[in-house]
């Protein structure tokens, strides 16, 4: 599971500063953590992997997937930190994120809470 979150992670978020890859992490935990069969259900793949939901990932296949380069690497022991609860949740506890810059704020914005912004993240509660 840290593979896949940490693939997930450099796929969306690379350019992003630290605490802000971190928040990505961290939405993918609280949707497993939440356990809900529409974001996946409660394992970090199945969030990760579930189809429309992160953008790595669409018309993507997993296995054709090898990361490297731009900090990859480092993401080993910060990812692991995620999981394990060792690094605290900078995005208190949300659920979605998106970038603004790119896509503005879709329909879906409009029902839940807006939290944190990250770098060009916005992160979202429900």
């Amino acid at each position: 599971s840290s593979q896949v979150l940490k693939k997930t992670v450099w796929l969306e978020a690379r350019g992003e500063p630290y605490e802000g890859q971190v928040g990505v992490a961290q939405v993918i935990k609280n949707r497993a953590n939440a356990n809900r069969g529409y974001w996946g259900g409660n394992t970090i793949a199945g969030v990760a992997l579930k189809p429309q939901q992160f953008e790595a990932w669409n018309n993507r296949r997993p296995e054709n997937t090898h990361p490297r380069g731009e900090g990859y690497e480092s993401y080993d022991g910060w990812v692991r930190g995620v999981l394990d609860g060792k690094i605290a949740d900078p995005t208190g506890g949300a659920e979605y994120y998106n970038n603004p810059a790119k896509e503005g704020y879709p329909a879906w914005t409009r029902n839940v809470k807006k939290g944190v912004k990250i770098g060009n993240h916005q992160f979202y509660n429900e």
